[in-house]
């Protein structure tokens, strides 16, 4: 652990002793969140909560999710190429698009299905609120982990015409553009339209393209009208839109297995593996140092060998396009004896995707996906009028989704004509069946379609059994019904490689080496469950608040989104078909294996804490301290050529939390976060091997095989045992009634495990980032300077196996330093 956070407690004690000199201070401001869908002070909401400001996210400069969660201990996302890695307290979910989140977020009171949304900027926040732990009755299905709740800003008709506009330009030739404007239309309706543009080259250079690495090009707008008709009904419509570009990844094979190493680690590797390594020495022996470079890659993004001649493999180049629709239809009514609340929402969006996922020079292997996703969604809500002896909250909620892809891999073996310069045979496959099949290019094409339904009532009542004491119990019950539809065909560059095609060597090839087959599986499931808590509160004094949970969660099963997975007559990567046999003659491609459907996954969570405000007010310091079992844990398991998926253990969290602000002076506030973590698998006995257990076991983990991966005991993913965030803010005014403001913060993540097989290679080093910012505001304008990852510190996002390439592994970087300037005006 870092200097700085080890004396953290030190430096939080001592300002515990020297705050009683300082009780004059002004006292903090009031935070007001809807954490238990009514607006209450963050300091009387019995859960652990982070509420940021959207000030604090456009001064402080986090574009969106993945950046935020440096600041709120305990939470961890990272984007991938594909996956979006979103985990609370160590739990999350896997690399399967089939998997549903363990933190839901609501963006203006809507679910959002699918963890790709948490890939949208921010825009025009008013705050975002940090629910951790268990949050299933108000909630509902997938937050068994926490929830993130987004509340983006509503226009007043009461106010005046006003607006602002904001200029940025950083590092890499980083531009941002964003602003907003809002406007009484009559004394009852009010209208406003956020904007932002965002532009980068990217923080990682490619040697071998020579240009930068994830390039960004970003845009936003949302617009909104609130109608106010009577004092006792408002209605708000929003609606959203995000278009967002990446070209290539930031991304890079750092370890390179070397060749004095191969044999002794890794005897019976693939012959792909041995022919992408060979091609690699022989071509590009700089890629070795290329990759101990910090914030460097040497890949070939699918180009191959000249970039002039266009993509040489798949569809795309390595990039993200990305479009996102969100439409939103607030309705609070005030009825006398309460509020009803109706929230309608839709939300869409689609992606296409193109991943070079050897991460090598090499024209090997290519990912194209093609991801559709749309959702209806409607919440009546009735909130009784609070203050009473008994006090409520109700409702029903119904939601409808269909998630739709293409995805086609594709590997070539001819790898742009170098296996014909080292070999000369135009590619593997030739050596491979001694000239019987010549293709230079193979694939497989999937298309997957999963349509759900969910019914759920809920309600939550406190009984204010005293001034000081009061119970809350909660229930609700979810229904839901999935359809999945998820097909396969093997195509080849002999017939056209969007034509399906049954040739035996293909299927053989496919199936022995790459555990993937023709199949059409059509399947349907239905879950009901009862979610309770229970919650305890009892104010201590005036100012400080004690409570104790119990609450159980549920996250919904479904089928698993992976292309290798064979049909369930077969063993793993077997092809029983002889040459000229049909495929039905063969195998039924009709029936799923075992692994094709999963179940739900469970918890049981305990939590005790406190919130406290102290010295008049100027200092709330928050704590919490939870215990948490989940059941039928959904994970990702390596099945010797591919990754299935199933519901293979148990896991126990447990840890503290804490959160301390402090206006130390009328000029200078302090805030500290922390948490210590112990979250590890309590029962996984199939747990992924890592890639040296499975060249002496191909079948590693399986009933094929004679070895495993016995993970219990051992830390679950994303789960740093430290995290802490320390911040300050400082203001000073001049008599000319400009402010000079400083600000920073240091985020700490202690080390951890981003793999599922544990392997120690994929191990993430502790890191510090720190942020600094200083500027000058007056009424209408603000100039500001700012850093963010100042000292320039190397962070992963994620590590893992190369594919194919056993014993190499590749990792995910985090933004490097970046150096900007802001203009705003505001009127």
């Amino acid at each position: 652990m870092s200097v700085f956070f080890q004396r953290a407690p030190l430096v939080a004690a001592v300002a515990f002793a020297g705050a009683a000199q300082l009780s004059q201070a002004q006292q903090l401001e009031e935070v007001i969140v809807t954490a238990q869908k009514r607006a209450e002070s963050l300091q009387d909401v019995p859960i652990s909560v982070s509420a940021v400001q959207g000030s604090k996210l456009q001064e402080a400069g986090i574009p969106n999710m993945a950046a935020l969660a440096d600041y709120v201990p305990n939470l961890h996302i990272a984007s991938a190429s594909v996956n979006t890695n979103i985990y609370m307290r160590g739990v999350g979910s896997g690399n399967n698009q089939g998997f549903e989140q363990s933190v839901g977020m609501y963006v203006d009171g809507i679910y959002m299905g699918r963890g790709r949304q948490y890939r949208a900027g921010f825009l025009d926040i008013e705050r975002v609120e940090v629910l951790r732990g268990p949050q299933g009755t108000l909630f509902g299905k997938n937050t068994v982990a926490g929830a993130v709740n987004i509340i983006s800003r509503s226009p007043d008709p009461s106010d005046e015409l006003s607006g602002d506009v904001a200029v940025s330009l950083e590092s890499f030739n980083g531009k941002q553009f964003e602003g907003g404007i809002e406007t009484p239309i009559s004394d009852t309706l009010a209208a406003r339209f956020a904007f932002k543009k965002r532009e980068t080259d990217g923080y990682v250079d490619n040697t071998l393209l020579d240009e930068p690495e994830g390039q960004i090009d970003e845009t936003s707008y949302r617009f909104t009208l609130v109608w106010q008709p009577t004092d006792n009904l408002d209605i708000n419509f929003k609606y959203s839109n995000t278009e967002f570009e990446r070209i290539g990844a930031p991304s890079a094979t750092k370890y390179y297995l070397p060749p004095e190493q191969r044999d002794a680690l890794f005897p019976n590797r693939s012959p792909f593996a041995s022919i992408g390594y060979t091609l690699t020495d022989f071509f590009y022996p700089e890629l070795v140092a290329e990759g101990e470079k910090e914030f460097v890659t040497f890949k070939d993004n699918g180009y191959g060998t000249n970039r002039a001649d266009g993509i040489g493999i798949g569809i795309n180049p390595d990039s993200n396009d990305e479009d996102y629709d969100n439409y939103v239809l607030d309705l609070n009514w005030d009825v006398g004896g309460g509020t009803l609340t109706s929230i309608t929402g839709y939300s869409e969006y689609q992606y296409i995707d193109g991943v070079d996922v050897d991460w090598l020079p090499l024209q090997f292997i290519h990912r194209d996906d093609d991801q559709r996703f749309e959702q209806i969604s409607q919440e009546f809500r009735f909130a009784s009028p609070g203050g009473e002896f008994f006090d409520y909250v109700a409702g029903v909620y119904y939601e409808k989704s269909e998630l739709e892809f293409d995805r086609r891999v594709t590997i070539d073996t001819n790898m742009d004509g170098l296996v014909p310069q080292l070999l000369s045979v135009n590619s593997l496959f030739t050596l491979l069946t001694s000239g019987a099949y010549t293709a230079n290019q193979i694939a497989r094409n999937h298309y997957y379609k999963l349509d759900s339904d969910s019914y759920a009532i809920f309600g939550q009542g406190t009984f204010n059994l005293t001034d000081t004491f009061r119970v809350t119990l909660g229930v609700r019950y979810t229904e839901e019904n999935k359809d999945v539809v998820s097909s396969q065909f093997l195509s080849d560059d002999l017939t056209g490689i969007d034509n399906p095609s049954d040739n035996f060597f293909l299927g053989f090839i496919e199936a022995t080496s790459f555990n993937t087959y023709r199949y059409n599986f059509n399947e349907d499931r239905t879950t009901d469950k009862w979610i309770p808590s229970l919650n305890i509160q009892w104010d201590v004094g005036e100012d400080s608040m004690l409570y104790f949970s119990a609450s159980q969660g549920f996250k919904s099963g479904g089928f698993t989104a992976a292309d290798d997975q064979e049909p369930g007559q077969l063993d793993i990567a077997t092809y029983p078909c002889v040459p000229g046999q049909p495929i039905e003659a063969c195998y039924d491609p009709t029936v799923p294996n075992d692994d094709f459907e999963f179940e739900d996954e469970e918890v049981d969570a305990f939590e005790i804490g406190g919130k406290h405000s102290l010295f008049d007010g100027s200092m709330n310091v928050n704590w919490a301290a939870f215990y948490t079992l989940y059941d039928n844990l959904q994970t990702s398991i390596f099945k010797g050529v591919g990754f299935g998926v199933t519901n293979a253990g148990k896991s126990e969290v447990q840890g503290i939390e804490v959160d301390m602000l402090w206006q130390a002076t009328n000029n200078l506030r302090i805030g500290l976060n922390g948490a210590w973590l112990d979250a590890t698998y309590d029962e996984f006995e199939n747990g992924p091997c890592t890639a040296i257990q499975l060249d002496v076991d191909p079948f590693c983990g399986t009933p094929q095989g004679f070895t495993s991966n016995d993970l219990s005991g051992e830390e679950t993913l994303y789960a740093s045992d430290w995290s802490a965030t320390a911040f300050f803010d400082y203001i000073s005014t001049f008599e000319s009634g400009l402010e000079f403001f400083l600000g920073g913060e240091a985020n700490y993540r202690d080390e951890f495990s981003s793999s599922g097989d544990n392997d120690p290679l994929d191990y993430i080093d502790a890191y510090t980032k720190v942020n600094l910012r200083a500027g000058l505001r007056s009424e209408h304008w603000e100039m500001m300077a700012y850093g963010r990852n100042i000292f320039d510190e190397e962070a992963f996002a994620q590590s893992f196996d190369t594919p194919v390439l056993a014993g190499t592994h590749t990792q995910f970087m985090e933004e490097g330093r970046v150096y900007g300037v802001r203009l705003k005006f505001m009127f």
